[in-house]
């Protein structure tokens, strides 16, 4: 791809969230290059299943804010250049101890009065639309609009449209410095050359905080790993995406009655999603391991084993491959959508298993900070600052040439 000395806007990262930043900048008219080391959806993005949900968000402000970046993909199916398979065909989330039904009631009301599509299925509804679920399985709490899509195919979109309108696509290219003047970024250092630049906005992940740390910035996030299991080609199991409700517990770090030591070790928790190849995705694990992204076998015998609680029929089923991921967590479990105490410097990271479903949005609350603009939502709770991290993020507006 084509290199370039000047830009008023950077973006580092070629993943979902980065991608997502340089097409909103460039639709908005802003001169942008992006920048990744390797291809478009080269690291976490093509290591990840492709859910756009809302099902494992409370009810409340982020919750709202999840709705509202995956409505945005229901427009970008219209406009970007690449069927990037998107599936508005629902999420159920799973329900198998009797202890959590009051509280899936609860997140049932709750969700439904923030206007998300939701309905709650018990034990007699649930097996007449999945006749293969489990005996053990007792309720079945839907979100309708959910969707499920191809990440690497999002990313590919992204990237294109993005250059459409006049982005400059900068792949294997590393950066290797960030200069400042005084509080003010002022150039990336690439081992292509140098690009002098007004902004920069750091989307890349779980190295995120490595490109921070060029200026004395500290991002709080780090790597977490999770496996996804693939099928063979099945017929006839499963209806659509399921999650159980463990998974929530899991990933709020809350310890689950009905876990397994081993289960709790690895933060396994039963996802599933039928791909457009026929096969299926089966998760979820959550270790922290470094930047390792080599499966474990412990961690895919207990994934499967959590499978076929939920579907018995899986026994039958060969796995024909698995691969690990690294998703960036922050410690609060919500992204970094921020500007920074360096003039022109921004973050986006932190999404962990959001990634996918909230790189619309992310893109354009980006594009809105960098062209001087006050976010059109409040994502004040979303800014660097509330990690104490440093000196005090400036206000969008500031923050701009």
């Amino acid at each position: 791809m084509s290199s370039k000395h000047t830009a008023r806007a950077v973006v580092i990262g070629g993943g979902a969230v980065g991608t997502a930043v340089a097409c909103y900048l460039a639709m908005d008219g802003v001169d942008v290059t992006l920048v990744e080391r390797g291809e478009f959806a080269w690291g976490s993005s093509r290591r990840c299943d492709g859910h756009v949900v809302t099902y494992d968000t409370p009810p409340g402000a982020y919750s709202q804010f999840c709705k509202y970046g995956q409505d945005m993909f229901h427009e970008a199916a219209k406009f970007l250049p690449v069927d990037f398979e998107f599936s508005p065909e629902g999420l159920g989330l799973l329900v198998d101890d009797e202890r959590d039904l009051d509280t899936v009631r609860a997140n049932y009301e709750g969700k439904k009065n923030e206007g998300i599509d939701v309905t709650l299925w018990d034990r007699d509804d649930l097996r007449h639309h999945e006749p293969n679920i489990g005996d053990g399985i007792l309720a079945c709490l839907n979100f309708n609009g959910d969707c499920k899509l191809n990440p690497m195919r999002l990313c590919q979109g992204l990237a294109l449209h993005a250059e459409a309108n006049g982005a400059t696509l900068m792949t294997r290219t590393s950066v290797t410095g960030l200069r400042t003047d005084g509080e003010r970024i002022t150039t990336v250092e690439t081992d292509k050359g140098l690009i002098h630049t007004e902004n920069v906005i750091l989307a890349a992940g779980v190295w995120t905080p490595l490109l921070a740390d060029m200026v004395g910035l500290a991002v709080p996030v780090r790597p977490r790993q999770g496996h996804v299991l693939v099928t063979e080609r099945v017929r006839n199991l499963v209806g659509k995406n399921y999650a159980e409700y463990g998974y929530l517990l899991a990933k709020g770090g809350k310890t689950r009655s009905n876990a397994t030591p081993e289960m709790e070790h690895f933060g396994v928790a039963f996802v599933l999603e039928p791909s457009h190849a026929g096969t299926i995705l089966l998760g979820s694990s959550r270790r922290y391991v470094g930047m390792d992204i080599r499966p474990d076998p412990r961690v895919m015998r207990i994934i499967a084993q959590r499978a076929r609680h939920f579907y018995p029929a899986l026994a039958d089923t060969r796995v024909i491959r698995c691969y690990a991921g690294l998703r960036p967590c922050t410690p609060d479990a919500k992204p970094i959508i921020s500007p920074t105490h360096l003039q022109g410097l921004f973050v986006a990271t932190g999404h962990e298993g959001n990634g996918i479903g909230l790189s619309l949005i992310t893109g354009k609350l980006i594009s809105e900070m960098v062209r001087g603009q006050d976010p059109f939502m409040d994502i004040s709770y979303m800014s660097l600052d509330r990690f104490g991290s440093g000196a005090a993020a400036l206000s969008a507006t500031t923050a701009t040439a």
